[in-house]
């Protein structure tokens, strides 16, 4: 089964811990030159949702706020219930401005969050860094981080808890199935359309998938049996492979400064 979209963000901004803005010669925009320029949390935020895939994402910029906007113009946030995935934002001003912006990446019992971001530990682009930090996740002001959080934006996604290949076995099934009962147009149209729905988890995407899927299945009843296995192979060709397992994070047990009291993390950005 497919690795669910918060776990994947997750994993791709484990994998980034202890980096510095020019990482991969840059997140975005945080490196010109090889030479860090800009504040760039949203840089690295954007950067690791981009790298899992999330949709719309030429509505973020290099600003933290723009994922507020986003959140709001897709209905993901900001709200007070963190996911892992999510991007927890600081001191919004519910329009374009936010002071800070990191990656949830694990969500305790106890009501704590653990979040990675970007240009985070000193003030210093020079110096600043990917860094994990675990505070209380509530919505309100963070003595750790002395700012407010503001709350948490989801991303909007285009995930699927199966795979193609089980994807295109159900649809052929319950097809072949209908077709040997007799069932009318109506009925297979219905019938394939409630199937995809149910398995397919795409907010942004479901609705091109079941209308290929109906002129599929429509044209292959007007053409009497043929051609069926072409249609839903063109319509398999618009949903991405999950990406392979990434290697464990390397071990950077040192790099951080000592923990502030109660948290695993150094002092928050300036």
């Amino acid at each position: 089964m497919a690795q669910t979209i918060g776990a994947r963000i997750a994993r791709i901004a484990r994998r980034e811990n202890g980096n510095h803005a020019c990482a991969h010669g840059g997140y975005f925009s945080s490196c010109v030159n090889n030479d860090p320029h800009e504040e760039w949390c949203a840089d690295f935020a954007r950067w690791v949702w981009s790298q899992a895939r999330v949709l719309y994402m030429d509505e973020l910029t290099p600003g933290a706020g723009s994922f507020g906007e986003y959140g709001r113009k897709h209905g993901t946030g900001p709200h007070k219930k963190p996911r892992v995935g999510d991007a927890v934002i600081f001191n919004y001003d519910r329009g374009s401005y936010a002071a800070h912006v990191a990656i949830v990446v694990r969500v305790f019992p106890g009501g704590d969050i653990a979040s990675i971001g970007g240009n985070e530990v000193t003030d210093n682009l020079q110096t600043s860094y990917v860094h994990r930090d675990v505070y209380s996740g509530e919505t309100k002001f963070s003595p750790y981080w002395n700012y407010t959080i503001s709350g948490y934006v989801s991303p909007v996604e285009d995930d699927m808890p199966y795979t193609q290949k089980q994807i295109l076995k159900l649809v052929k099934q319950g097809v072949a199935a209908e077709l040997s009962a007799g069932g009318t147009k109506d009925e297979i149209l219905a019938l394939v359309k409630q199937g995809v729905a149910a398995e397919l988890s795409a907010g942004g995407t479901k609705d091109e998938i079941l209308a290929l899927v109906k002129q599929g299945v429509a044209a292959e009843l007007n053409a009497g049996g043929t051609g069926i296995d072409g249609k839903l192979d063109t319509l398999l060709k618009r949903v991405p492979e999950p990406p392979p397992p990434a290697p464990p994070a390397a071990d950077r047990t040192g790099m951080a400064p000592a923990a502030a009291p109660g948290a695993d993390g150094a002092a928050p950005p300036a």
